[in-house]
């Protein structure tokens, strides 16, 4: 199977979330509240959602939802952290540098959960060209931070 047109989605969908906190953040400043703005934004989230499964008409295993470990409602959290984290951080940083702190953070991240094998996941060595990729990122950030 090939990867580029998964690769290719990936940066669309990268490209996409980029224009999120600018398009909150103005959103916020009309509204006046950056946590009024986050609310807007998850609400239209959920709608799509609805609209989604109403129409599509997906199986919902409401016995295993109510069983599931408390732990795994967290992943619905990530996303309103997001959300709100990038209205108040995307103006002091800037877009750039907010986005490259993002993908060191998720690279970072991403690499602890590859290696540990957290979650399922099959583990990955933890080599040096991985501590490289995660050291070049860092220092973009650091670049696009002093060239801002």
């Amino acid at each position: 199977m090939h990867k580029i047109p998964f690769l290719l989605a990936a940066l669309g969908v990268g490209g996409t979330v980029a224009l999120q906190p600018i398009l909150n953040a103005e959103v916020a400043r009309r509204l006046g509240s950056p946590v009024v703005a986050a609310f807007l934004s998850i609400m239209v989230s959920f709608l799509l959602c609805s609209l989604y499964v109403v129409f599509n008409r997906p199986t919902i295993q409401w016995a295993v939802i109510g069983a599931m470990p408390w732990y795994l409602w967290i992943g619905g959290s990530i996303g309103f952290l997001f959300v709100i984290g990038t209205l108040w951080i995307a103006p002091a940083l800037g877009a750039a540098t907010l986005f490259g702190a993002v993908i060191a953070g998720q690279m970072i991240m991403a690499t602890v959960i590859d290696w540990t094998g957290l979650a399922g996941y099959q583990g990955h060595s933890f080599d040096p060209m991985r501590i490289v990729a995660i050291l070049l990122v860092l220092a973009g950030v650091l670049i696009f931070q002093r060239s801002a």
